[in-house]
């Protein structure tokens, strides 16, 4: 049931992982998988439990809590459309990751998932597979993690395993493991905030826990624990090989993130790269205010150089430190990180979430100078300064919402500046969405588009999707164009769910692509590229034949001009 719940919410994942970069997202859609095994109780959970589930704000929390203070235990889920600020469509979103009765923690034994994906025809090695073992028992677990990607020789060209031990006070790792502390700078596992997804992930911390990832040049290897005696403490420590490029004088240029060894370039490039760390964190609470510290220490072999110099840029050792203040009041939370970085390079970031009358706002800001590094949070090659304010009203009336974003490079003395505007409202069966946005480099407009999302449910266990973009990049001579239309329909039935998926699209060049998030397998995030014109689609299928067994499959296929590109996936989903 797990899957299915995860997979009914598509559609508004797209808002949440539909992004412009290449991000780490999977991370966060494993926790929301994770939350719809073991909803939270809204009777018990904290604003950290709560904070959790991406759809709510830090405001929404916080009144949550509230509603509970002041009347009493919720009867039933749907209690929550008495609490300010929440309406149908948001209820919609949070009903899988929530109930009104804590449910005992069964003991999960062993969780298996199998993936492969190849593309049509097949050739040779060309198929990619995954594979995520968990083994729990109580407190206990052990985690196996393998990957083959396009044309890689070893069915386990990368793999992971780790050792877990957790408690609410107590947590241990050992092999490979993932650390979540602080707003993002020094250590996450989806970096720092940079942008718009990140503010929902800067307000929570999830501490230590197993890794989940995929992503090669990411996550910890060796040891950490983490107690609370007076204070909250984690301590670690990592050695582990990663991919990047080495100049003809032996040193390092820069990581490959990318993981894949599919040519003698790419496979020159695999585990060169010695990383070690060590270091720690502490946090202290006094009543509402949090104050934390945070530090490692850092040993590359060979040393990073400039990019355009054999001057020691980060060199071959250095250590970072940061200090952290969060505030949670009744009606806002502010949350912030100052680090020091190597060669004594400041940079931060802080946010704010609070409800004034009836509206939320959300303001942050960041600044990285040039070469501000931290292995685990962010990077910065020029100076960086950038601020994010985004204001949203929920009534009865509609979900409206506005953002405006700042992101400037100080050495260069230019910014992009950002306007969206959204609209979201739901009438019976309809539920409607519009968003406009706006882009400006240089004191000229160079970029504009909108989105229209129209959904209609006739009845319980089937919906039917109308989706439509264009866009619009400006040149000093010229504009180019996006236009993208799509029909979507989906079904549930019993055991069996499936969505159908047909789109247009026709752009004049590659600056005015489009990004499409659509639906894959799941624990898969799929943003989809297109540019040129053409058309493309999917037929998705997920059945359950037995309580603990789950089979998906996916089909797409784009062509555009000569080009075609068809491919087929399956995953098998297996809980003892």
């Amino acid at each position: 049931m797990t899957l299915l719940l995860v997979l009914s919410l598509i559609s508004y994942e797209a808002s949440l992982f539909e992004v412009e970069e290449d991000r780490d997202l999977e991370i966060l859609l494993d926790e929301m998988e994770s939350l719809a095994r073991y909803p939270l109780d809204i009777n018990t959970a904290g604003f950290d439990d709560l904070v959790k589930i991406l759809y709510l704000t830090p405001t929404d929390c916080l009144n949550i809590i509230e509603y509970r203070t002041m009347h009493g235990p919720y009867d039933k889920t749907s209690d929550l459309l008495n609490v300010r600020g929440f309406d149908e469509a948001l209820y919609d979103k949070i009903r899988p990751f929530i109930t009104v009765k804590a449910k005992p923690l069964r003991i999960e034994k062993c969780n298996i998932r199998l993936r492969s994906i190849t593309e049509l025809p097949r050739s040779e090695l060309s198929e990619k597979y995954y594979t995520r073992s968990e083994v729990k028992y109580g407190n206990y677990s052990m985690h196996l993690i393998t990957e083959k990607d396009p044309f890689e020789d070893s069915f386990f060209d990368y793999y992971a395993v780790g050792f877990f031990a957790g408690s609410d006070v107590r947590r241990f790792a050992f092999g490979k493991y993932n650390l979540d502390l602080g707003s993002g700078v020094l250590l996450s596992p989806v970096g720092s905030f940079l942008y718009s997804t990140d503010f929902r992930v800067i307000m929570r911390e999830r501490g230590l826990f197993p890794y989940t990832s995929v992503l090669e040049n990411s996550g910890f290897f060796g040891a950490a624990y983490s107690d609370s005696l007076l204070l909250r403490y984690t301590i670690f420590v990592s050695q582990q090989k990663l991919d990047g490029r080495i100049d003809t004088l032996g040193f390092t240029r820069s990581f490959d993130a990318s993981g894949e060894h599919t040519d003698s370039l790419s496979r020159s490039r695999k585990d060169q790269i010695n990383e070690r760390l060590f270091g720690y964190d502490a946090h202290y609470r006094i009543s509402d205010l949090q104050i934390s510290s945070r530090s490692y220490w850092c040993m590359y072999d060979p040393p990073f150089v400039c990019a355009d110099s054999t001057t020691q840029f980060y060199g071959d050792k250095f250590w970072t430190t940061g200090i952290g203040l969060n505030y949670y009041a009744e009606s806002f939370v502010i949350v912030s990180e100052l680090a020091r970085s190597f060669r004594n390079r400041i940079g931060g970031l802080f946010g704010f979430n609070g409800q004034f009358s009836s509206f939320d706002v959300q303001l942050a800001g960041k600044y990285f100078p040039a070469q501000f590094y931290s292995p685990k949070g962010v990077e910065a090659d020029n100076d960086y300064v950038g601020g994010i304010l985004v204001v949203r009203h929920r009534s009865s009336i509609a979900d409206i919402g506005m953002t405006v974003s700042i992101d400037g490079d100080t050495e260069t003395d230019s910014a992009k500046y950002k306007v969206q505007f959204n609209f979201e409202k739901k009438i019976g069966i309809v539920n409607a969405k519009l968003q406009t946005r706006w882009r400006w480099y240089g004191g000229e407009r160079d970029y504009a588009s909108s989105r229209a999302f129209l959904r209609v449910t006739p009845f319980r266990h089937l919906f039917f999707d109308i989706r439509l973009e264009d866009k619009y990049v400006y040149d000093i001579d010229n504009v180019s164009t996006g236009l993208f239309a799509a029909i979507e329909m989906g079904f549930e039935f019993k055991a069996i769910r499936g969505r159908v998926r047909y789109g247009v699209f026709d752009t004049d060049d590659y600056d005015a692509r489009l990004y499409v998030y659509e639906t894959d397998l799941p624990g898969v995030i799929k943003n989809r590229t297109l540019y040129d014109d053409g058309h493309y689609g999917f037929i998705y299928c997920a059945v359950k034949p037995f309580q603990s067994v789950t089979l998906s499959a996916k089909y797409s296929i784009m062509e555009k001009g000569d080009f075609l590109d068809k491919r087929v996936g399956a995953q098998l989903d297996i809980r003892l």
